[in-house]
């Protein structure tokens, strides 16, 4: 890369806590084992918030979008942001903005005593439910369009709202290339609707199993991430190509792999130029998606879902 590239990110920004419970006493399988749990770190978390911290260590300038209410947990997760070197000018402190938070917990099983992850997510307050709070179509959307500093050569989301999808469209008429990461697929129609406002979509076979929509479209990359079994890819209506897994020994922790593949993926287009889809090679595609999933196998080896980039 010549230039030292922007990318603009809306959607999950968590603060996630990561704990690992550890047995004194030893643990024996069906058993209830004494326990205690201490905290290894607590920081942004998220597909969103990985994926900008990600590139923001990769030489990117990553600016977080986000509208965080205005409280102790809102400022801090700011304030990890800001320590991952983001740059943080859209980021909001308001009466009215969200906060997520997700307890993740190391753990054996009780009835296996095989390694397990235990996930408890929270709201603002400490209330059990997230408060994620998108920017408004119909005026806070084109009030963050007509004050943005320079237009992002990417814009990334992973929400399905309007608000997202509207700055996408508006991005993509101004020359940014739009990466769509689908967290989940509750709305088919407005899976769709991010779909087609997007250059590159990457969703889990458990989001989105029947690919036949995907050969309706000559002029985008589809990525579907495969769990143990790796990934494979569409580009612009072709078949799909596989990329095979590296394996590892001794896993410690899975979250961040597929957020570390989108983060690594979007890297090794920059260093192309950015090129548009239908300029790129399956051959190329397949290359720089090698190299992400390399380094998601090295993300497993951490606590959390950036240990790799602390290296």
């Amino acid at each position: 890369m010549n230039k030292k590239l922007t990318i603009i990110g809306s959607g999950q920004y968590n603060y996630d806590i990561i704990k690992l419970r550890e047995y004194p006493d030893g643990f024996v399988i069906g058993k209830r084992n004494p326990y205690v749990e201490n905290i290894l770190t607590e920081e942004v978390g998220g597909t969103c918030g990985n994926v900008m911290c990600m590139l923001a260590h990769l030489g990117w300038t990553a600016q977080p979008q986000v509208k965080l209410t205005n409280s102790e947990e809102g400022q801090k997760l700011a304030a990890s942001l800001k320590d991952y070197d983001c740059d943080i000018r859209y980021v909001s402190l308001v009466e009215n903005g969200g906060f997520s938070g997700m307890e993740c917990t190391h753990r054996k099983n009780r009835n296996t005593g095989e390694h397990e992850l235990g996930l408890h997510s929270f709201g603002p307050d400490g209330s059990r439910f997230r408060k994620i709070t998108e920017l408004r179509a119909r005026d806070e959307v084109p009030a963050f369009i007509e004050h943005i500093d320079v237009i992002p050569d990417v814009y990334f989301f992973d929400h399905n709202e309007a608000g997202p999808r509207m700055i996408a469209k508006e991005l993509r008429n101004r020359g940014s290339l739009i990466y769509y990461e689908c967290e989940n697929n509750r709305e088919w129609n407005k899976f769709i609707k991010s779909v087609e406002v997007a250059d590159i979509v990457k969703f889990s076979d458990d989001n989105v199993s029947d690919l036949s929509f995907c050969a309706d479209y000559k002029n985008k990359l589809f990525i579907q991430t495969q769990g143990s079994k790796g990934l494979r890819f569409s580009l612009c209506g072709g078949g799909w190509i596989h990329v095979s897994p590296i394996e590892v020994n001794n896993v410690v922790d899975w979250e961040g792999c597929g957020d570390t593949v989108s983060a690594v993926f979007i890297n090794e287009l920059g260093k192309m130029g950015l090129p548009n889809m239908s300029e790129l090679t399956e051959e190329q595609i397949k290359a720089a998606l090698k190299i992400a999933v390399e380094k998601a196998a090295l993300c497993t080896q951490y606590y959390g879902s950036k240990g790799w980039i602390k290296e």
